[in-house]
């Protein structure tokens, strides 16, 4: 059965969905690292980011002035918490890389049209990957996997018509009206790292002001590394998410950077902590919202993991390859991890492998990406959110790279055959948008797993 969104949860707490804003910093913790490079690009003239040490109460985001995106509902007593969690706004859309080309696609879910495409990096060259939308709805970020974070408004009317400098609002319309970099009004902002590989972002849920129902406080993950220092381990970086202001840093020295491995995928929980994949080493690391204290565990033998979700529950599940060089490893599609035991159970029943993400349903099944190996053809699998039993899968044409869940409860899918899948999960028909360029996206693209995670009654 397919669940029409927006899936509202009408919360009883005076500050709705998410953890507040942390408090503690990397002065605190005593850290240090290497700060990003050169100019932090464009803004949208909000002022700096609220400062780490605010109390959850404090939701003025940025400067006290953009707080972020309205709900569009109605809300029957302002000031007493009938707010809605997650985003309320009238559109949805999916975020999909172009790698190759070095842009991002913004995809109507309703209306399978591509709506605009954006430069992620000012030299065209960043290789974006993965993207990240905010719980609010209200903008998306890109990790370029040569180095670099963009974030961009998610639409015209939250972006800033003189962003650019030039009166009235210049932005993309779609794949053949790419504007050159700077003059887009929907770029918020860009912050460069000088990092060979850049691969996690994910954004955490913020504060919701009861009385405006408006979010504030809304902060970004981003992890990368260098390859020239396979020793040196991994940052992890917390920025602000109107201005891309680095925050606070975190060394996860357990990542080291390998060629082809590092931080592979990330992704927030309902309190903001930040977890982590390591794809070549099999590790998991949870970075905590307040302490900024870091905690890695092993994944379980022989399973190479590419992608992650946290559920409704707040469990990280991850996919895996299974192990390249001794063959399959029952269980080898995907595993749960569960914090309060700090036990693995891994995938049952019909075994595949997968090179992709996966990503929670508001039923609560997971839909996975399934490698074609071992005979098996590209396709999604249905995986029961429960008791993590394989069931059917969807073939599509391509290497199938991400998964996601619109508003609407259809399941998207990324292929390496340039296509952007959406599928009825009632009865597993499909449709498709074309004309990608080297799409390679499995991250929470739609944002439905953060408010999946943030905003259902069991996370």
């Amino acid at each position: 059965m397919r669940i029409r969104g927006p899936y509202p949860v009408v919360l009883a707490v005076a500050l709705g969905c998410g953890g507040g804003e942390p408090d503690g910093s990397a002065a605190d913790s005593g850290a240090s690292w290497p700060q990003p490079t050169g100019d932090t690009g464009l803004t949208n003239g909000g002022g700096a980011d609220a400062s780490m040490s605010a109390t959850a109460a404090d939701t003025s985001g940025a400067g006290g002035s953009d707080t972020g995106a309205k709900f569009d509902v109605a809300i029957a007593d302002a000031g007493a918490g009938n707010c809605d969690c997650g985003s309320g706004l009238a559109f949805s859309y999916i975020w999909i890389a172009n790698s190759s080309e070095g842009t991002v696609s913004k995809i109507n879910t309703s209306t399978m049209i591509e709506e605009g495409r954006f430069i992620t990096r000012p030299d065209h060259a960043g290789d974006p990957s993965r993207t990240s939308v905010s719980l609010s709805g209200g903008a998306v970020a890109v990790a370029n996997r040569a180095g670099g974070v963009v974030a961009i408004d998610a639409s015209d009317e939250l972006c800033d018509p003189n962003r650019n400098g030039i009166p009235g609002l210049q932005t993309s319309t779609g794949p053949g009206d790419v504007l050159p970099w700077g003059q887009d009004d929907c770029v918020r902002w860009y912050t460069p790292f000088a990092y060979s590989t850049q691969r996690p972002v994910a954004w955490a849920p913020g504060a919701i002001d009861p009385a405006t129902c408006a979010y504030g406080g809304e902060h970004l993950w981003t992890a990368g590394c260098d390859q020239n220092q396979p020793d040196g381990g991994s940052w992890v970086h917390r920025l602000g998410g109107q201005t891309g202001e680095v925050l606070e840093s975190v060394l996860v020295p357990e990542f080291a950077c390998l060629l082809h491995n590092g931080p592979y995928g990330g992704a927030a929980d309902k309190d903001g902590n930040f977890w982590m994949i390591h794809t070549g080493v099999g590790k998991l690391t949870r970075v905590d919202a307040e302490s900024l204290q870091t905690q890695t565990w092993d994944v379980p033998p022989r399973m190479w993991t590419y992608g992650i979700t946290v559920d409704a529950a707040g469990r990280p599940i991850v996919t895996s390859s299974g192990d390249y060089a001794n063959g399959f490893v029952p269980g080898a599609g995907g595993a749960r991890f569960d914090p309060s035991t700090e036990t693995w159970t891994k995938f049952v029943g019909e075994n595949f492998r997968s090179i992709g993400g996966l990503q929670q349903d508001a039923l609560g099944r997971l839909w996975v990406a399934q490698w074609e190996i071992d005979g098996q053809p590209p396709a999604v699998r249905e995986v029961d959110g429960d008791t993590l039993m394989v069931g059917a899968a969807i073939p599509l044409e391509g290497t199938v790279k991400g998964v996601s869940v619109d508003v609407d409860g259809y399941v998207w899918a990324v292929t390496q055959a340039d296509r952007a899948y959406r599928i009825d999960p009632d009865d597993f028909s499909t449709e498709f948008v074309g004309g990608l360029v080297g799409a390679y996206t499995y991250s929470d693209m739609t944002g439905w797993a953060l408010q999946n995670a943030t905003c259902t009654p069991e996370g």
